[in-house]
């Protein structure tokens, strides 16, 4: 095991026990252990104010029903020092100290400590030179890592098409540019991949990546624009950070996320400009992977753009356009099983609690595309975050007697004004551990 690799496990195993000590682990008989999943207490929560007079903000919402006070409320907020930045991604620092929050159209990098008052992030760094430095733009994935380093996707280039795109090394302590994670922006996509870049997600047990499409900034940034939508995603020794494999997933198929199963050498992602579910296995042993479609607009996907996979082989996908939230049983991949749906208006982001009982949903995508007029816009007048328990026979229940949003995001105090603002990605407060690669 070369140096590399070897600091990438232990990163790896270093993040595990973490995790295991913030779950709160009681010894029982022998060698045994039991670990009991911390209850998560809160949510970091991006939100864009979609009409610019305000800046985007991170929301800090409770999730404890034992301190009422907080629960189901924004309990703070903390205003970006600008505007127009369309906050909507962001990351936790490996070892959970820091948030990283980028700016999706403004391409800037914030930097919050969280260790100090996780309740009460500070801003202590800012990046306004990152497309300059790196030569791409739209920051999106980000990722912790050794030596502190985050990855971040960059899903374009600052070029006139803005292709292709690609991943950066940024500190996430200052925000600054390292360094291209594979090959920079001046090249031929079409020579050298990827082409495309949005999400990317490693398994190290067997120094493999997978990053996925949508489409470049030109072409999909400016509003609903299903034939900008990108075809092929790439597959990386992870290790060398090169691509050695592309595969297409069908013209103008837009995948989106990256999700291993558990630690298996097989995973998924998303396409919503196909209504598709794709499933990768390296069927072979050779280090190279078959791609097998394995839901499609037949079983209801439409629009599919987020996904989580749990422990026990069950995985959830948003529909933006079908305005429904899907549970299937993946005890096999390849063939999934519906356990139930639900609905709600264009939910996007989800996260799962550490114990699989809780399931909380957003329902922004970004501005632009909410906005588009062209496609029914603008849609989301009920912003907010949806909050479903999971019945013992798996299925879904709403927090609230109605099926409505569980936190309202439809009529908000922002820092000038009230109004509706779009909450997108969120996070568990630092008392959850975070496997390495999570985000």
């Amino acid at each position: 095991m070369n140096l590399t690799i070897q600091m990438i496990v232990a990163a790896g195993l270093a993040l595990t026990a973490h995790a295991s000590a913030a779950a709160g682990g009681r010894a029982v008989s022998g060698a045994d252990t039991v670990l009991e999943p911390q209850r998560e207490r809160f949510l970091y929560v991006v939100a864009t104010d979609g009409h610019g007079s305000n800046p985007d903000f991170l929301a800090l919402v409770g999730t404890d029903p034992a301190v009422p006070g907080h629960y189901g409320r924004i309990f703070r907020r903390v205003d970006m020092p600008n505007v127009d930045d369309e906050l909507h991604h962001f990351g936790y620092s490996l070892n959970q100290k820091r948030l990283v929050v980028p700016g999706l159209f403004s391409n800037r990098i914030y930097v919050f400590d969280v260790a100090k008052n996780p309740r009460n992030p500070k801003l202590v760094a800012v990046n306004e030179e990152l497309a300059s430095q790196s030569g791409y733009i739209v920051p999106h994935t980000v990722i912790g890592m050794p030596d502190n380093e985050v990855l971040v996707t960059m899903i374009g280039a600052f070029s006139t098409d803005t292709a292709p795109g690609g991943l950066v090394s940024v500190d996430d302590r200052t925000g600054q540019f390292i360094g291209h994670f594979g090959p920079g922006p001046g090249r031929d996509p079409d020579v050298l991949p990827p082409k495309y870049m949005y999400d990317f997600g490693f398994n190290e047990e067997v120094n493999r990546a997978v990053s996925t499409t949508f489409g470049w900034p030109a072409d999909v940034g400016a509003g609903i624009n299903p034939a900008g939508f990108g075809d092929e995603v790439a597959i990386w020794d992870f290790v060398g950070r090169e691509v050695i494999q592309t595969a297409d997933l069908g013209e103008n198929c837009g995948a989106l996320e990256v999700r291993w199963v558990g630690h298996e050498n097989i995973g998924l992602t998303n396409c919503p400009g196909t209504n598709a579910l794709w499933a990768w296995e390296d069927e072979d042993e050779d280090g190279f992977y078959d791609f097998h479609q394995v839901l499609s607009t037949a079983d209801g996907l439409a629009g599919p753009v987020d996904m989580v996979l749990t422990d026990d082989d069950e995985l959830y996908i948003t529909n933006y356009f079908g305005n429904s939230l899907q549970k299937f049983d993946i005890s096999d991949p390849f063939a999934p099983l519906l356990i139930d749906e639900v609905y709600l208006p264009h939910p996007n982001m989800l996260r799962v609690s550490p114990d699989g009982r809780r399931v909380y949903v957003t329902n922004q995508l970004v501005t632009t595309w909410d906005n588009d007029v062209a496609f029914g816009g603008p849609r989301n007048d009920q912003y907010g975050i949806w909050l479903y328990h999971v019945r013992q026979n798996g299925t879904l229940a709403s927090e609230t007697r109605d099926g409505s949003a569980w936190v309202d995001f439809s009529n908000v105090k922002m820092k000038h004004s009230r109004g509706p603002a779009g909450p997108h990605q969120m996070f568990f407060d630092p008392s959850v551990g975070l496997e390495f690669g999570h985000h």
